[in-house]
């Protein structure tokens, strides 16, 4: 049961905070959908993955739907499911989903957090449910000192919303790999958060207009060589 008060919190305070902190900007009607849509993404997405990762750990099919007789909850699928939610949310509503993404990012980690700390209950203290939390407290610190310095860094040529988002991601998903490999996981778990993690760096070069400025400014030194 203290397991899902936990749990339970950390849902009600991530759809409370993404109410409060984002209603300034967005419809508060469609924050709402969002908060309750998003939440089952992730839920669904980490429990069918979990499932099918560990297929065969349930022998019959109501194991799938039995949450608290049958735990098992995979969060790197369940945080792609909470992406995929908010990309299409965000188009659905018009919203920049990078923006959107960065707007929302520390609110999701706080619910990370939440979701962790339950983790870090149910398996008394397990090392890997800990390196989950220090993981996601990192992420919270670096993402709160990145949004008050990334646009006075001068690579950063565009000056976009999302920078927070893609950096803050590439940090988690690259720690991800490290508790994954260290902890002998699921090969294809290694190769989605290698590649989440990929995927975010490059967007924040391309996000950024980096490859666009170092062309620029090869150029001009090509003119004036």
């Amino acid at each position: 049961m203290s397991l899902a008060i936990i749990r339970v919190i950390g849902i009600i305070l991530f759809l409370y905070l993404t109410w409060r902190n984002l209603r300034g900007d967005y419809s508060e009607e469609k924050l709402i959908s969002f908060g309750w849509i998003s939440v089952v993404f992730f839920l669904v997405f980490g429990r069918i993955g979990f499932g099918l990762l560990n297929f065969g750990i349930w022998k019959n099919w109501t194991d799938w739907f039995s949450v608290w007789q049958k735990p098992g909850m995979d969060y790197l699928m369940a945080t792609l499911g909470f992406i995929t939610a908010s990309f299409w949310i965000s188009k659905v509503n018009q919203w920049k989903f990078f923006a959107f993404m960065e707007d929302n990012l520390k609110n999701y980690l706080v619910f990370m957090l939440f979701i962790m700390f339950d983790e870090v209950v149910r398996t008394r203290f397990g090392i890997e449910s800990l390196a989950y939390v220090v993981v996601f407290i990192i992420a919270y610190i670096i993402s709160v000192w990145l949004s008050k310095k990334y646009r006075s860094f001068v690579w950063y040529r565009s000056g976009k919303k999302g920078f927070v988002f893609l950096a803050t991601s590439f940090l988690v998903f690259l720690l991800t790999t490290g508790i994954l490999f260290w902890f002998k996981k699921n090969i294809f778990l290694m190769i989605l958060s290698v590649l989440a993690s990929l995927i975010s760096f490059v967007g924040l070069f391309i996000l950024g207009e980096v490859f666009q400025s170092l062309s620029v400014n090869k150029r001009r030194k090509n003119e004036t060589g």
